[in-house]
């Protein structure tokens, strides 16, 4: 009988020694294969994470900067400046003085880092008068803005951000209509008011940041004075501008 054979059929002996030949290589490639798995997962994990070190930028705009963002916030605005208000008898007068805002606003990015929003605050500024004297103008000012975000760290992003719009507000001027001294006569104010602006945007958490920067303001427009009981409707020209530092905290959701 041949070697091997034990009637007609292979030895149980040639057959363990048979399965353990073919066992034991495919064996040792599946636990290759799974080892060389694993280990290209871990590479990828840490190629992105590299990634991620190497362009931070990335990782501030998936946090912070992603399409469809909305952020709320509370900017604020002091400075000095420079007014200039036409006299009632003819003339202009120029002062140097504070400038004050406070804005409440609301934005959403409509494409990576770039955000549009609307921003509804007070202004308030002093207007010059005759006789070297001067009175608060107390506005609403509601100004679209637009806002673009160019990140620098994972944290920081310098930001720049333009805006126009249209405000209204209210004054008092000391008068005097045929022989009468009317003191602290109330008159209204109406305009157009642009915002220029640059700055940091510091990432305090994933959704809170803070922002600190440069802003240039400039108001134009009419101060109207009416009184009916003494016939009078007049309208005289203002303009305010300055440049003063701004700071705001803000949200992202």
């Amino acid at each position: 009988m041949p070697p091997g054979f034990c009637g007609g059929s292979p030895c149980s002996k040639d057959i363990t020694m048979l399965d353990t030949r073919l066992i034991a290589p495919l064996l040792a490639m599946a636990i290759a294969l799974s080892m060389l798995s694993v280990s290209s997962t871990a590479f990828a994990s840490t190629s992105d994470t590299a990634g991620e070190d190497r362009d931070p930028s990335q990782l501030l705009r998936r946090t912070i900067y992603d399409a469809g963002r909305w952020s709320i916030g509370m900017d604020g605005m002091f400075s000095m400046t420079s007014s200039r208000v036409d006299l009632i008898g003819g003339g202009e007068a120029t002062d140097s003085t504070f400038f004050l805002r406070a804005d409440p606003q609301l934005s959403v990015a409509v494409l990576p880092r770039f955000e549009v929003g609307l921003t509804t605050g007070l202004v308030a500024r002093r207007l010059a008068r005759e006789d070297a004297d001067s009175a608060t103008d107390l506005a609403l000012a509601i100004q679209p803005l637009a806002r673009y975000h160019l990140p620098a760290t994972p944290r920081l992003a310098v930001y720049g951000q333009v805006g126009a719009g249209y405000y209204m507000g209210r004054t008092t001027r000391d008068l005097v209509v045929e022989d009468r001294f009317l003191e602290d006569e109330r008159t209204s104010t109406r305009g157009f008011i642009l915002t220029v602006g640059s700055g940091i945007n510091y990432r305090l958490s994933n959704g809170v940041q803070l922002r600190f920067g440069l802003q240039f303001n400039g108001i134009w427009g009419r101060e109207r004075i009416e009184i009916e009981l003494l016939d009078v409707d007049q309208r005289l020209s203002t303009a305010t501008t300055n440049l003063g530092t701004s700071a705001g905290l803000r949200y992202t959701f």
